[in-house]
C-alpha cells in the first residue's frame, strides 16, 4: 500500500523523541509556561513552504507534460499530411516522435538529469525535417520548427525538476525543528493540562503532534519529485505516451 509510504524511520525516531521527552517531563515534573506560538511558527513556516513549492511544481510538471504532448502530436501531423512525403519515411516519423517520448519518460522515472540523450533524440527530428523538406512542404517544416520550440522548453523544464527542487537548507531547517519539537511540547502540555489530565494523555498528545508533523514532512518529500511511483498523488508518466 502507497499509504504506508508516509511512516519510515523518520516517523518512528519523533515519536520516540516524543515519548522520551514526556517521560522526563512527567517523572521530573518539568514545567514550561510558555505557548507554542513562536516555536510553532519556526516547525510550520519551513513545512508551509516546502509543501507549497512541492505543489506549485507538481501543477507545472503536468502543465509542460501536456505542452510536450501537444506539440509531439502536432509535429506528427504535420508530418503524416504532407502529401508528397511517402510512407516510409512517415513510419520513420513516428518511430523518431516515439523515441524522443520514450527517452523522456524513462529519464524521468530513473532520475536521470542529464539532457543530452534527449536533445539527440530532438536533433533526429529536426534532422529528418531538413532531409525531407522538399517533400514534407516549407509551410509543415515551419510548423515542425515551431512546434519543437515548444517541445524543447517543455523537456527542459522536466528534466531540471531532475536535479532542482525545493532548497536543501529550507528542508534541513524544518526537519531538525519538527524533531526537537517535542522537547517543549511536553513541557508545556504537562504545564496547562498536567493537574487534569491522566498521564497517558500527556504521552498521547506529544505523540500524536509528532506524528502529524512528521507525516505532512515525509509526504513533502513524496512530491518533491512528482514522477516516481512511491507517492499517491504522483504523475502516472505513462498518459502522456503519444497514441499513434
Amino acid at each position: 500500500m502507497k499509504v504506508l509510504n508516509y511512516i519510515n524511520v523518520r516517523t518512528f525516531l519523533a515519536i520516540a523523541i516524543s515519548q522520551v521527552a514526556a517521560f522526563f517531563a512527567i517523572h521530573y515534573h518539568i514545567k514550561l509556561n510558555h505557548n507554542l506560538l513562536l516555536f510553532g511558527i519556526v516547525v510550520v513556516f519551513p513545512l508551509h513552504f516546502s509543501l507549497q513549492a512541492a505543489f506549485k511544481r507538481r501543477e507545472k510538471a503536468l502543465e509542460y507534460l501536456s505542452q510536450f504532448k501537444a506539440g509531439s502530436m502536432a509535429i506528427h501531423n504535420s508530418l503524416q499530411v504532407s502529401g508528397d512525403l511517402p510512407d516510409e519515411q512517415k513510419a520513420e516519423a513516428r518511430n523518431l516522435l516515439k523515441e524522443m517520448v520514450a527517452t523522456l519518460i524513462g529519464q524521468l522515472e530513473g532520475y536521470h538529469g542529464e539532457y543530452g540523450a534527449l536533445q539527440v533524440r530532438l536533433n533526429n527530428i529536426m534532422a529528418f525535417a531538413d532531409k525531407y523538406r522538399e517533400q514534407i512542404s516549407k509551410r509543415n517544416v515551419l510548423r515542425v520548427i515551431r512546434y519543437l520550440k515548444d517541445v524543447t522548453e517543455s523537456t527542459t523544464y522536466l528534466i531540471s525538476l531532475v536535479r532542482h527542487r525545493t532548497m536543501h537548507g529550507i528542508r534541513f531547517y524544518g526537519t531538525l525543528f519538527i524533531l526537537l519539537f517535542p522537547l517543549l511540547q511536553a513541557p508545556i502540555v504537562l504545564h496547562y493540562f498536567g493537574s487534569t489530565l491522566p498521564s497517558w494523555t500527556i504521552y498521547a498528545c506529544c505523540a500524536l503532534g509528532s506524528f502529524v508533523l512528521i507525516t505532512l514532512d515525509n509526504f513533502q518529500k513524496l512530491i518533491e519529485y512528482p514522477f516516481d511511483p512511491r507517492g499517491m498523488d504522483n504523475i502516472v508518466l505513462r498518459d502522456f505516451n503519444l497514441d499513434i
